[in-house]
This record gives C-alpha cells, structure tokens and sequence, in this order.
C-alpha cells in the first residue's frame, strides 16, 4: 500500500496500531546515496569499525527517500502469518515556517540506479510525506521560542536622514505617546495609532489607515525608545500599552504552545519511527487517532483511551525487527530520524541494541556458517530458493493488494514484504531441521539444504508474484481498516507462554520461534557484514569482543 503525504494522516492511526499488534516489522529503505568505491584491488577487507566510519559518512551526507515496513501479525490458532506492506514516500522537503533549512544530497550511481527502477524524483517532492528528525524538532522549537521572545529591535536611526516622510511620521507618533503618558493616571489604558474615530483630530501625517511598512515602524520605535510600552498590531491601526509582565508572561506562554502544536504536526513520518524504537508519543494529539475510531464497530472506549491503548501498547509490545542486509539500513534510519551517529561501532552497537531488543537479518540467517565464501544472497534470489517452502503459512492482507501480481523489485514496501516472507520461511526451514532446540552445538552445525540451494543456483529466474499470487482474490486497495479484536488482542509478541501447543507446532516449522528459543541465540542480533574481516556485527557487543561466526560459542544477546 502506498502511503502519500495526502494518505498519512488518515493512516498514520493504524500503522501505529499495526505495529502495536505485530509480531515482527519487517524494514527496507531506498537513500539517495551510498559508499561509492572505485573499481580496484583492495590491499585487504576491512575491519567493521573502518566499514562503519565509512557508512556513518555516507549516512550524514544522503538521505532516505522511500522506506518500505511491513508488519506480521501471528494467528496462532490457524498457524497463519499474515503480512500488511506499506510503501512510503519521504519528502527531503521542511515546511518554510518551521525555519529549518534540510540539505539533501544525491549520488549519481544511486540516482541511475532508482531512475532505472522507476523511481520518480518529481512524485517523491510533490506527495512524498514530510517529516522532522528529532534534533530539527528541538531546533524548530528553540527558533520559534527566540521569536516569541524577540522584540525585534531595529534602530530606527538607520531611517535615512533624506527620508523625511518617515521621519516627520515618527516624530507625531512621539509626541502622540508623549502626550498620552503626560496623562499619568487620567490616560486610557492604551493609545490607538492612529486614533479609533474619524471625529477626532489626526494629528500631521497620521493616516487613518495605517500601511504595513507604517506598523513597523511604530513596533520598532516603541522597542527602541519606549522600553515600559508594548505594541499590538490590527488591520489599520496600532495599539500601544503599558507592559504587563503578568499578561505578557501569559501571551508569551500561548503564543509559544501554538508554535510549539504547529512544529509537532510536521513530526510527520518521525512518529513511526518512534513507535518503532519504544520513543516518546506522548506529543501526538489523541485527536490524531480519530481515522482509527471511525471505523471501529460500536467502541466501548473514547478516542483518548483509544490514543492510550495504542500509545501503551507500542510501549509494553517490542516487535521484533526484520531486514535484509540491514547494517547501513540501520545507521541511515538512526542518522535520519533519532540523531547523530557516535564515532565508534562499539557505542552504535549498544545504541542499537538498546532501541531494538531483537534484530534479525536474513542475510546473515541465509549465510550463517557459509566459512570463507561469499555466497550470492540478494533478497530477489533467496526468496526464489524459498518459493517452494509452505509452512508456515503466509498470507498478504486482502486490502494491501498491490503487489499480488506485480514485481516492484527495489521498491522499498515490496522488499521489506520479501524480507518478511524469507524470514518466515527461513525460520520455519531451521526449527524443522532434525537437531534438539535445546542443544546450541547441534543446532549451530546444521545448515538448511536451502542455503546450500542458494550458494548452487547463481541464475535463478524470479517469476512475478510466484510465491504469493493465491493469497487473496482482489484486485484493488484500500485504506486498511482494522477491527476491534484486533486493538484488544492480548498476545501477539512472540514472548514464550508455555503452551505445549505452540511448541509442536514451532518445532514442526509452523509457528516462528519464541524469544528465548536457541534459535535466536545463534541467529539474532547478528548483521552479516561480507568484505570485512569480521564478516559480522553483533549488536550489543564491544568490537574487539566480537565472537566469530565459526566458533562454538553461545552469543549474548
């Protein structure tokens, strides 16, 4: 389903609840650019660390342009994983009055590379959906705060001396503030300029309606002589008043509230990915839940509860995060939208781990223990090793029908749909491999014959949509709707909860593995890193305890 910044805010609601109410989310990113190295021999692989400092480079300098999330949702009862693809847009574009200037840069390989896969430059500006990082917000804020505090001081003595007309007004405007103060307490409580009633006297050349370029010279005669008086603006005159610092203080707390309401309608896309990581919502409006309320059948709860079950829900439901090749993918998304990256591998690995408890790359899972070689493991080729793999069972939801019969390779929604479907096959291919779940040693030393497929069949032909061209019977999509159980469903993590059920059905490949399943000790927080010399990452870990893949070792996660 594509998602345009026309779409956002009506769907914004339920991609949050869906990832709420998954079991993993799948992730897949199309940048504007990437490392580029010259065709050449190189003296030797590289350690991660000099890979790393080589991406965070790339990842400061390009931007993501489309990001692809695709949310599982487990049936346990049916043994069905069903799969929800969103394909998002983003605008490099920032909204002019949030004052944020975003640089964005493109690499003419990767740009070649997008073209030639219908990507479209012109759609991605014109309804790509906008968003604001975390250190913009702060800087958008910080800069609408300076303005609510300015008092635009100008000198008024930079007016040119040959510009009598402009002299000559402000000098009546004086004498009028001079004489209202002389008033003392016989004076009204604020001075019109120019005066409210066409019966009055307008002294010299004070019109009776003022122009803008009149205003401003007024407010900043006021700021530069008249440090006890404030200045208010209308449509044809200005109001001049004594300072309340109580009532000021109040002005300013309003006025600020509302620029800080309007900078947070621009988080944009940020939300998500805050939703993701367990970040803060506690800024999104209940209002903006609406969308979700509206197509809930005879609620019991109101739209603020509605926000708080899902906003909690995100909290205490971690999903597990899935992605193909995912090490730059995860120093972009955290570059971004969260911050900037740390200088050492070592501080990202553990940045990492902290935002994302569980991580699993299908790369790695497709070529763990594949000893020196690098075997061909694109994301297109290893879903068509899996093709024929059946269980578990795998279906799109009916209303994500865009991909039912369409190949939209390297578009990032339709990727992040394969990588959650390898994942799946991937897993269920190793729990029915004959080893004992509970001894690491068996299981780490059996290799699915399907890896070995994909290491055999260099010219695999992928045919559109041959893995899931059944999986549902309509043609068009929708806005996703989503029903009540759906919001109040109690289990839907793969945390273990003991059921003997689940637990045949696990080992017989039809269920994914539960967290704390040797599976995940051998398999999870691993990035597979091919052209270094540790060939992997593990998050959590400091880069000089990095365990290799070939030993015997259980890895901490």
């Amino acid at each position: 389903m594509d998602i345009t910044a026309v779409t956002f805010p009506d769907c914004l609601p339920s991609i949050l609840n869906d990832i709420a109410t998954s079991c993993f989310v799948s992730v897949d990113f199309e940048l504007s650019g990437v490392v580029f190295k010259p065709n050449g021999p190189q003296p030797r692989p590289q350690t991660v660390q000099e890979r790393y400092v080589e991406a965070k480079a790339a990842a400061e300098r390009y931007q993501i342009l489309q990001v692809g999330l695709t949310t599982c949702h487990e049936d346990k009862e049916n043994a069905t994983y069903t799969l929800n693809p969103y394909n998002i847009n983003l605008s490099p574009i920032t909204q002019h009055e949030m004052d944020v200037n975003r640089d964005w840069t493109f690499g003419s390989r990767s740009m070649e590379f997008l073209l030639a896969n219908h990507f479209s430059i012109d759609y991605m500006c014109s309804f790509g959906v906008r968003y604001l990082s975390r250190e913009e917000e702060k800087l958008a804020i910080k800069r609408a705060t300076e303005k609510c505090e300015s008092r635009n001081v100008v000198q008024v003595a930079n007016i040119k001396e040959d510009d009598h007309e402009s002299l000559q007004f402000l000098e009546t405007v004086r004498i009028s503030i001079n004489e209202w103060l002389a008033q003392g307490e016989k004076r009204r409580d604020w001075l019109n300029i120019p005066p409210p009633s066409s019966l009055q006297i307008i002294p010299g050349p004070i019109p009776t309606g003022l122009s803008s370029m009149q205003k401003w010279l007024i407010h900043h005669l006021i700021s530069d002589e008249y440090p006890n008086l404030t200045s208010r603006g209308a449509s044809t005159f200005v109001q001049i008043e004594l300072r309340d610092p109580c009532n000021e203080q109040f002005t300013f707390d309003a006025k600020l509230k509302v620029k800080k309401e309007r900078v947070r309608k621009h988080v944009g896309f940020r939300w998500i990915a805050e939703a993701l990581v367990g970040g803060s919502l506690v800024e999104l409006e209940s209002d903006a839940f609406h969308p979700l309320m509206k197509i809930i059948e005879q609620p019991t709860f109101g739209i603020q509860q509605l926000a708080d079950k899902v906003k909690n829900r995100l909290k205490e439901n971690r999903p597990v995060l899935i992605g193909h090749n995912m090490f730059c993918d995860l120093l972009f998304f955290y570059r971004c939208f969260l911050g900037p990256l740390p200088d050492t591998l070592a501080e990202f690995q553990a940045i990492i781990h902290e935002l994302f408890p569980m991580v699993a790359d299908t790369k790695y899972i497709a070529t763990h223990d594949c000893g020196s070689l690098n075997p061909m493991s694109s994301l297109e080729e290893l879903n068509t090793t899996l093709a024929g793999i059946e269980n578990p069972k795998i279906e799109i939801d009916p209303r994500f029908a865009k991909y039912k019969f369409r190949k939209s390779t390297h578009e990032a929604g339709y990727d992040s749909m394969l990588a959650a479907m390898a994942f799946i096959k991937l897993a269920g291919e190793i729990q029915r491999s004959p080893s004992q779940p509970t001894v690491k040693a068996q299981l780490h030393t059996t290799i699915p014959s399907l890896v070995a497929g994909i290491m055999a069949q260099p010219n695999n032909q992928f045919v559109p949509g041959s893995e899931f061209s059944n999986f549902f019977d309509v043609d068009t999509e929708t806005i996703p709707t989503i029903q009540p159980a759906r919001i109040a469903r109690v289990d839907t993590s793969l945390a273990n909860t003991g059921s003997e059920r689940i637990s045949r059905l696990i080992n017989q490949g039809k269920l994914l593995p539960r967290l704390g399943d040797p599976f995940w000790d051998i398999y999870g927080n691993i990035l597979r890193v091919f052209g270094t010399q540790e060939r992997i990452v593990q998050l959590g870990k400091q880069v000089g305890k990095q365990v290799p893949e070939q030993e015997d070792l259980l890895l901490e996660i």
